[in-house]
């Protein structure tokens, strides 16, 4: 009996003692679940809140547009005389690229053809050219024979004239007499018959002189025409055949100007086909990409020795004359950040504060936007949108040397801040990351303060 009345008492001692550790361990779960919880609820609350009613946005970055550099050629970088960071100026060698396989059918049918055409160039002006010496030759023939026969024209017609003059002379002495025997006809001192010989006489010497006169004009207006290069007679046969000849000639002499000049048109048309196939052909064995004005290199896509299809991007280039900032805000600021609102933005490596100004608001982004700018626009959350800022002073943004001045390459891809200068609601991380830094700042000031062991020893 007393055993089973110690048993029992341990026994419900030992429940009491587990009861009093359960309730224990429950105070110290709901102990710590309080401020946890708190500490999750004002992490949520400054993790929702915020964003939707901020005036300020460090989800913010640094962007502009960009330009490729394209290769209008497949083949092999042969070099690249750029590097990122580099400033190029308009129209700088940037890279070079070589293709030793282009097709060159075209250029070798143009030049086979070429060859032809000037083959029947060559033949229709040497036929022209020998034509023309022929009519030299010719005018030379018909030259001589021509003052030869004016020479003995000339003669012929002053013998005819003699005769013509003698003839004259001769019909009036016969006409003299003739009058006079008809005189004494008429006196009665000769008969009829002494008359008729003299009158057949007077006829005979008429006759004679008309017939001179008649061969002197005839030779005369042959002179003429043979001085006029007209041939007419039995005598100028042999001359007049050398001048047929000479006209035939002349004739194929103009069908072969002709054909020179047909064949000289050709020949230049050719000639300038071959020649824009050449320059063709060697814009595609080799060719020089220079930059398309006074950009930044960015990036650099290819390196010497790769080979590039047509349309690969070599470059990338970046004007930082046209930069701007992309903030992400909340819709709810549309109205507060309509376009032409002041702004400032901060925290891209200057100690000050840049104005600008809202010339944009997109609501969305894809692909084909980014593709036009240096870094791609951040990714945004529903019920956000993008907000574009010009800044006043590009150069402001810029990193800064001992003695201010704007160094090292364009700022494109830094997060920057973002905010109004009338707003009052900052933006979440910018509140943790100021106190951050002010509990930095205060444990290093409480760390540099002397002991007070330190004091007594100074005393």
């Amino acid at each position: 009996m007393p055993e089973t009345t110690i048993n029992a008492f341990t026994g419900v001692r030992a429940d009491r003692q587990i009861e009093r550790k359960r309730r224990f361990h429950s105070r110290i779960i709901k102990a710590a679940a309080y401020p946890v919880a708190g500490t999750l609820t004002v992490l949520l609350l400054t993790a929702a809140l915020p964003p939707i009613v901020a005036d300020q946005s460090d989800r913010a970055i640094l962007d502009a547009p960009v330009s490729l550099l394209t290769t209008p050629i497949p083949g092999e970088v042969s070099s690249v005389s750029a590097s990122v960071g580099t400033h190029m100026a308009a129209s700088a060698p940037l890279a070079e690229v070589s293709n030793t396989r282009v097709d060159q059918t075209t250029l070798m049918n143009l030049k086979s053809r070429y060859d032809t055409l000037r083959q029947a160039y060559e033949t229709a002006r040497a036929e022209y050219e020998a034509d023309h010496h022929y009519i030299a030759v010719l005018d030379q023939e018909i030259a001589a024979e021509k003052a030869q026969l004016i020479k003995q024209y000339s003669d012929k017609v002053a013998a005819l004239k003699a005769d013509a003059g003698s003839a004259q002379a001769s019909f009036g002495e016969r006409k003299a007499i003739h009058d006079q025997e008809v005189t004494l006809l008429a006196h009665g001192e000769v008969s009829a018959g002494m008359v008729k010989p003299v009158s057949q006489q007077l006829a005979a010497a008429d006759s004679h002189r008309l017939s001179a006169s008649a061969q002197l004009a005839a030779l005369t207006t042959q002179l003429d025409a043979l001085r006029s290069n007209v041939f007419i007679g039995d005598d100028l046969i042999g001359i007049a055949a050398i001048a047929q000849k000479r006209r035939d000639v002349a004739f194929d002499a103009s069908a072969k100007a002709i054909e020179e000049k047909e064949a000289k048109a050709a020949l230049d048309s050719a000639s300038t086909l071959v020649r824009q196939e050449q320059a063709r052909v060697s814009s595609l064995q080799k060719i020089k990409l220079v930059s398309p004005g006074p950009l930044e290199v960015l990036h650099i896509s290819a390196a010497p020795g790769r080979y590039v299809s047509a349309g690969d991007s070599l470059a990338t280039l970046v004007n930082c004359k046209n930069l701007f900032a992309v903030a992400i805000f909340s819709y709810r600021q549309a109205s507060s950040l309509t376009v032409g609102t002041r702004v400032t933005i901060s925290g891209a490596g200057t100690a000050a504060s840049v104005g600008g100004v809202v010339r944009d608001i997109i609501p969305k982004s894809d692909e084909k936007t980014d593709e036009l700018y240096a870094v791609s626009f951040p990714q945004t959350e529903r019920r956000e949108m993008y907000v574009v800022v010009k800044p006043d002073n590009v150069d402001a943004l810029r990193p800064r040397n001992e003695e201010g001045s704007p160094q090292g390459s364009c700022p494109v891809g830094k997060w920057i801040t973002v905010s109004r200068p009338s707003g009052w609601i900052p933006s979440t991380s910018v509140v943790w990351r100021e106190i951050s830094r002010l509990v930095a700042r205060t444990t290093a000031a409480i760390a540099a303060l002397p002991t007070a062991g330190h004091w007594g020893g100074d005393l």
